[in-house]
């Protein structure tokens, strides 16, 4: 799974919580994270576990913004992303899936917006694996190494434009749910 190197991934990763910070006000910090969960977030703060690798973090950072703009503008999502499912029925599976791909488009559009252009695919591969992480979780309860479910020259990902909103902290950090 060659990609870019690590420098290139703290770059982009300097830019990504810089952005994040001055244009939405959404706190980034590095935390210890209990194993084997990597990130957290509140809805106002992301957290990045300290043992994630440059690539690790700056998925997380992404992923976590994209999912901090849903819980502050969309309460069905909120309440989506604040469960964990266990062996969800189609209808609930599908909702999940929207919820992810929905998140993926607001990192895509929030690594534009701090001028990371040169990452698309990178995210589109990270993304679907995340994806795929997450469904055979769900549905087996297994929770399998993260690579087995890497595939390289997924489609990319739209980005899909940020709404206004105001960062606010729906819940405490011992109520973790990011798996």
């Amino acid at each position: 799974m060659a990609g870019p190197a690590d420098a290139e991934f703290v770059a982009a990763m300097d830019a990504v919580v810089r952005h994040l910070t001055g244009r939405y006000d959404v706190l980034v910090d590095d935390v210890p994270i209990e194993p084997p969960a990597k990130g957290d977030l509140d809805g106002r703060r992301i957290l990045v576990g300290t043992g994630a690798t440059p690539a690790e973090r700056l998925f997380l950072v992404a992923h976590l913004f994209g999912h901090t703009v849903q819980w502050n503008t969309c309460a069905h999502s909120r309440r989506l992303g604040m469960t964990r499912p266990v062996k969800p029925d189609e209808p609930q599976l599908a909702a999940l899936e929207a919820y992810e791909r929905e998140a993926c488009r607001y990192s895509q559009q929030a690594l534009h917006e701090a001028g990371v252009c040169d990452l698309d695919q990178w995210l589109a591969d990270y993304s679907a694996c995340d994806l795929a992480f997450l469904r055979h979780l769900y549905l087996t309860g297994e929770r399998r190494p993260f690579r087995d479910f890497w595939q390289g020259g997924r489609p990319l990902i739209e980005p899909l434009p940020i709404p206004a909103f105001t960062p606010r902290r729906w819940r405490r950090r011992d109520q973790a749910i990011v798996l």
